[in-house]
């Protein structure tokens, strides 16, 4: 994850695990230079990095989201023709569906709560993932923090791990806190706010590497 803010690094290492700083990526624009999913997509046990993309990056989208792919069931869903070709032949040679959306910030787009229930606040998304029988809560674009841009997307602003969602400041200023809230209750997720001093910001999420 970013390493930009040592109070969220912190708090989430409270809760056990061993922090990684990202790398900063020139090839990116400032903002999202330390964005973790900007710079990597794990899917099963298979590792994929910015350093090992087959086609070219660039500051501007949408040669920036090569790896900003939503992995949820059986599917794999992101703007294909900007996705990496690598990831496209991975998923296809392993059983699973490239399902293509018109928004190539999938993954910073969305929170997945479990593996049938995500929250995003994009439409193409939503519609994507219903027809696909997954449970999508859909919410107010805006209310996060991203610096250089007007605003931030959720699945930035969050990381979910064992039945958990951690949330990068405090969700509870967000105007649809309670319906995000009762969500994530449906499915029995519980939330945990990281430095509920800070504003909803977008750091690029976190990658889980199994130890």
């Amino acid at each position: 994850m970013s390493g930009l803010y040592p109070c969220f690094c912190g708090a989430l290492a409270d809760f056990g695990y061993d922090i990684i700083p990202t790398k900063n990526y020139n090839q990116f624009s400032k903002p999202e230079r330390l964005h973790a999913d900007m710079q990597l997509l794990r899917i099963n046990d298979r590792l994929f990095t910015i350093e090992n993309c087959e086609k070219s990056l660039g500051e501007r989208y949408p040669e920036n989201v090569r790896l900003n792919c939503l992995l949820l069931g059986d599917c794999l869903y992101g703007k294909l023709s900007a996705v990496d070709d690598s990831v496209i032949d991975y998923c296809i040679e392993n059983g699973i569906e490239p399902v293509n959306v018109n928004q190539g910030y999938t993954r910073c787009s969305t929170l997945v709560v479990n593996e049938n229930a995500v929250i995003t606040s994009d439409k193409s998304i939503e519609k994507a993932l219903k027809n696909n029988g997954a449970d999508v809560l859909l919410i107010t674009p805006g209310n996060i923090i991203l610096e250089g841009f007007d605003y931030g997307f959720i699945g930035g602003a969050s990381f979910t791990y064992g039945g958990t969602v951690y949330f990068f400041g405090n969700i509870k200023e967000h105007p649809d806190y309670e319906m995000i809230k009762a969500f994530c209750e449906k499915y029995n997720s519980n939330i945990e706010i990281l430095c509920e001093e800070m504003p909803l910001t977008d750091i690029g999420g976190a990658v889980l590497i199994p130890s």
